[in-house]
């Protein structure tokens, strides 16, 4: 029997980034996560949906061929202020998520911390 979309979602099953990447998104539900993965924070599901139409940026899928294609879309690091600024325009919080350490030297998955959040009423 075919589990529904959200009882997947929130299971154990998918990579072990996407998991790092709901747990922080659970404990920030009010914000646009900005997940850094090397040279570009990428949002994800939800976040992807509503920051690809915020910011006029192409929406993609991964596992495009699984049951369960994740949406992802993601701007490059070194432009993030200038869409975060936007999205901040708009109402939106965000949540900047960054790796807290060097990936050459993790054993597995980089630890991720959100390290700032930023909502309408702060100074970018």
């Amino acid at each position: 029997m075919k589990r529904d979309k959200e009882t997947r979602r929130n299971s154990e099953h998918g990579t072990p980034l996407l998991r790092q990447y709901r747990e922080i998104k659970r404990r920030h539900q009010d914000a646009i996560v900005f997940f850094r993965l090397g040279d570009f924070y990428e949002m994800f599901e939800e976040d992807a949906l509503t920051a690809s139409r915020a910011l006029d940026i192409a929406l993609t899928t991964r596992n495009r061929h699984s049951d369960d294609p994740v949406p992802f879309c993601g701007v490059p690091y070194h432009t993030a202020d200038l869409y975060i600024a936007k999205l901040i325009r708009q109402g939106f919080r965000v949540a900047l998520v960054e790796q807290v350490e060097d990936p050459r030297a993790a054993k597995g998955l980089v630890r991720r911390e959100v390290v700032r959040i930023i909502s309408p009423g702060a100074v970018l």
